[in-house]
């Protein structure tokens, strides 16, 4: 259970929803009517706790709404923004780079000075399910330098983060986050490393009971495991980074780093003493020196296959590092304070959404401050529908009753089974669900329910029946 704090609503946030476009809306989504739209309304207990809205793009007009202009949370419908705003600003074809970049003169196989690893906040970098060896991209890295010659550091390693914040964990998170310390919602970093999480192999009997990978000493493990069975884990405090192993047994444990710049500028260490290089100076974090010599840049993934981590896995992390990436490209540094106000103007801007009917407080919908109403989620996915990266984006959704998503065991046996395609969301009293599906007619819906309220399961029935209810309709 992801539990939140619905008391904080920061100043900015509360101004945002304050603004004007409210009546404007109303004007919009009051002109639905009709038999759907009785069949809808009758479908929806307790209608105060919705946001409900269906618009037929063939028709250019709604089909049904309830209390569509309402501003409440969206949960990890969130994540649709998220990917909407990078694919418009960064491109489908963007690739994070990741830098290695030396700071002095290389002389007799000496570096007169440090190395440095700077990131652009790529979730992909070092993460096992694209390398499957965390340490191949820095053992790349190791390899560039020693073509140069290079057999010792003189200085360190510089780990460089400072494409975001460092703020490395959104506002208001779930208290079950650890503030980052839960494998569901690791850390964020503008220089991330294998999802950002430190993993810890238990050895009972052999040297100091553990292995860190990878070998980063500067975040402290405190070993106090027994020895012996099959419980063993590994915790740490929200803010602090140091790892506390309890229980007993062998196992392998993944906690999210508080300091996440430590893991990727830890690796490249590893890395370069495994190709032989030395390093005599300290790892530590701190922005790229002026001058810096570029060695091997690391490109990653496009970010187009990216995006079904956010919209069809509902990935956390992902979404985090996607939506600091467009604050970045818009305010010059990915912010949870300079990103909200900026994905709220590109909404409005580009997909007409009304002032006080969005406010993005991160990037994944973890947090409570989080704002939609669903006729801003509509006007989002209708402009999205409209780009040239439509297909991918409609690709990347969840589809109902698809094993390969969280939709799997959603819409089986009805007439929206294998055609609903949407974002699914939920948090403790949030459930919400926002995407496209095709009438029986033929016509294409763009549709968004919210439920803000105690009865999520109630809720997941009442989106079901509304799904169900487009999908089989004629006109």
């Amino acid at each position: 259970m992801k539990f939140i704090n619905r008391t904080a609503v920061p100043a900015a946030l509360a101004l945002a929803l304050a603004g004007g476009g409210v009546l404007a809306a109303r004007a919009v989504t009051q002109t639905a009517g009709g038999p759907l739209q009785a069949q809808a309304s009758a479908m929806v207990p307790n209608q105060s706790e919705w946001s409900v809205f269906a618009w037929s793009m063939d028709r250019n007009q709604p089909l049904f709404a309830i209390n569509a202009d309402k501003a409440i949370i969206p949960a990890s419908n969130n994540k649709v923004y998220s990917a909407i705003w990078a694919l418009d600003v960064l491109g489908p074809d963007y690739r994070f780079p990741t830098d290695l970049l030396i700071t002095g003169a290389v002389q007799n196989g000496v570096l007169r000075g440090d190395v440095v690893i700077r990131g652009s906040g790529d979730p992909a970098f070092g993460y096992y399910e694209y390398d499957k060896d965390p340490l191949t991209s820095p053992r790349a890295m190791a390899a560039g330098l020693k073509r140069l010659g290079v057999r010792v550091v003189e200085g360190g390693v510089i780990a460089d983060p400072y494409i975001h914040d460092r703020q490395n964990f959104g506002p208001d998170w779930p208290r079950d986050t650890g503030n980052g310390a839960a494998r569901y919602a690791p850390t964020v970093s503008g220089l991330p490393f294998n999802r950002n999480m430190l993993w810890v192999r238990m050895t009972p009997g052999q040297g100091q009971g553990y292995i860190r990978e990878p070998d980063v000493p500067e975040i402290p493990i405190v070993n106090g495991s027994r020895g012996g069975g099959a419980n063993a884990y590994a915790v740490r405090q929200p803010h602090q980074d140091t790892i506390r192993i309890r229980g007993g047994g062998r196992g392998r444990f993944g906690v999210g780093a508080f300091e996440p710049a430590y893991l990727a500028g830890g690796a490249v260490r590893q890395a370069l003493r495994e190709a032989g290089i030395e390093v005599r100076g300290p790892l530590r974090i701190a922005q790229t020196p002026q001058g810096s010599v570029l060695v091997h840049r690391h490109l990653s993934i496009p970010l187009v296959q990216m995006v079904p981590q956010l919209n069809r896995h509902s990935d956390n992390f992902f979404a985090e590092h996607l939506w600091k990436a467009a604050a970045a490209k818009a305010v010059g540094q990915g912010t949870y304070a300079g990103g909200g106000a900026a994905s709220a103007v590109f909404f409005h801007d580009k997909a007409g959404v009304p002032w006080g009917e969005l406010w993005q407080a991160d990037g994944s919908g973890l947090s409570a401050q989080n704002r939609t109403s669903a006729q801003a989620l509509v006007r989002a996915l209708i402009y999205a529908h409209k780009q040239p990266w439509s297909q991918p984006f409609h690709e990347s959704m969840a589809i109902a009753g698809d094993p390969g998503g969280t939709m799997r065991r959603m819409f089986v046996g009805g007439p929206a089974q294998g055609n609903l395609h949407a974002k699914t969301g939920y948090i403790n009293d949030v459930r919400t669900l926002s995407g496209y599906v095709k009438t029986a007619s033929g016509e294409t819906v763009v549709f968004s329910f919210l439920y803000n309220g105690r009865n999520t399961s109630g809720a997941r029935g009442v989106q079901t029946n509304l799904g169900n209810l487009l999908a089989g309709y004629t006109r």
